[in-house]
């Protein structure tokens, strides 16, 4: 399996995930719990998964391009 596929399904995992974690921070409201989380690690972790996945989807592009021109890494 090429590595740029491997990146861009990790990056839209985690993309995907963060988004469950901000409509999980969002429904959590002030003082609630959602999946025992309170609503600012759920913050917290959906901008990380968030840049995660820009990471991963810039990754995959980066890799593509190197894929075309023969370059295996």
């Amino acid at each position: 399996m090429k590595l740029s596929k491997i990146f861009h399904v990790l990056g839209a995992i985690a993309g995907w995930v963060g988004i469950i974690a901000l409509l999980s921070a969002w429904s959590a409201g002030e003082n609630s719990t959602v999946f025992g989380f309170t609503q600012t690690p759920l913050f917290v972790d959906a901008i990380i998964l968030v840049l995660i996945a820009i990471w991963m989807q810039l990754s995959t592009t980066h890799h593509m391009k190197l894929e075309e021109k023969g370059e295996i890494i």
